[in-house]
């Protein structure tokens, strides 16, 4: 199956998405057109020990001088001390202006190293080589990288667009289902948004060998790529459309700081969309049919009502006023108005929404 490759615009230029197998000379050409004489390539330990020394090699013979640097794996260490060590260690080793950071990992690493690379000497280019399903379709695209504070996710950071996305599948063989379903969530989200006919994409796929199902896999990846890179060229800086992307992740991100990142994102994002969705049907916004279709199709994923009981109502809801999707003073939520559809009310894309109504909706769910 040949790969697939379209652009994606920003005010700075257009740059490619590639989505296929084996994309080896695709890194090379992107690499190539940066003009970089050496290449930073940052990832977490676990990716640095699987994927670097290939990723390395390929740079190798094609004449290109890299060297790998890495961290220890998780969202914890999302940090700026992270940022600040490589910062530091790019220094000591003489990288200069005609430095290229290449991001090889999950969405943890493509905002760590995408914040390296926008701050480091005031800016140097960056590629985004994506080695999970949920930096595939959402966090390698739309130039959003930085660093998670005691106040929450994503809180210090900068946009910084790559000079490409390097999307290779074959890194998906062997990922642990968990981790799929997580980042398959999160396309989920765009498709329960915009584009409800790429549900069956989904449906089609083999969750425990992804890889079985590679014609589908790879088209759900180009669609939820696509219709990200699509509302990014239209609202870049999140504006208003762009917010369309923060379903599920008002509530999501409240609940993944709770948990002390120990849910991944993509499930804190389900729950997310399960609260959201109930909200949007109080609000008389979404039907109740639609509704149970959401919340019914969740439940393939694990998620299901009981697990909002490990936080509480009024602990979520203090932790969303933290987030950067409050506006005014108000808690801001995207709604559903249908299958593939959002509230546009007004002209905008999110909606601020009462603290007794959260706190009402939320509680409706929680088994009796």
């Amino acid at each position: 199956m040949s790969a697939e490759a379209f652009f994606a615009q920003t005010k700075e230029g257009n740059y490619p998405i590639t989505v296929g197998v084996g994309l080896e000379k695709e890194l090379v050409v992107a690499v190539k057109e940066t003009d970089a004489v050496r290449v930073a390539v940052i990832a977490d330990q676990t990716v640095g020990l699987k994927w670097g020394p290939s990723v390395l090699a390929t740079l190798a013979n094609a004449g290109i001088t890299a060297e790998l640097f890495t961290f220890p794996a998780g969202e914890k260490y999302k940090t700026q001390e992270t940022v600040t060590n490589f910062q530091n260690q790019l220094l000591r080793k003489r990288f200069g202006r005609d430095t290229l950071i290449l991001a090889l990992g999950g969405g943890v690493v493509g905002d760590v190293a995408g914040y390296v690379a926008a701050t480091f000497l005031r800016g140097v280019p960056f590629i985004q080589m994506p080695t999970t399903l949920l930096a595939m379709v959402d966090s390698s695209i739309g130039g959003k990288v930085g660093v998670d504070t005691e106040y929450g996710k994503n809180t210090i950071g900068a946009f910084w667009q790559p000079q490409a996305v390097i999307a290779d599948i074959a890194f998906l063989k062997g990922l642990p289902k968990r981790e799929f379903v997580s980042g398959l969530l999160e396309a989920v989200k765009s498709f329960f948004t915009a584009d409800k006919e790429a549900l069956a994409l989904v449906d089609a796929l083999d969750l425990d060998d992804p890889l079985s199902t590679e014609k589908e896999l790879q088209d759900a990846v180009v669609r939820a790529a696509k219709f990200k890179a699509g509302v990014v060229a239209r609202d870049e800086r999140e504006e208003n459309e762009r917010r369309i992307l923060n379903f599920g992740h008002t509530v999501g991100h409240a609940i993944e700081l709770l948990s002390g990142y120990a849910m991944p994102h993509g499930f804190a994002v389900g729950y997310g969309m399960l609260v959201e969705t109930k909200i949007a049907e109080d609000l008389g916004i979404l039907s109740p049919e639609d509704r149970a279709v959401v919340a019914k199709y969740l439940v393939r994923f694990g998620i299901a009502p009981e697990g909002l009981k490990e936080f509480g109502a009024d602990d979520v809801l203090e932790t969303m006023k933290g987030d950067k999707k409050t506006r005014g003073g108000a808690i801001h939520c995207v709604l559903l108005s249908g299958i593939g559809s959002v509230s546009t009310e007004g002209g905008q894309f999110a909606h601020p929404v009462a603290e007794d109504v959260i706190r009402k909706a939320y509680r409706s769910l929680l088994p009796a």
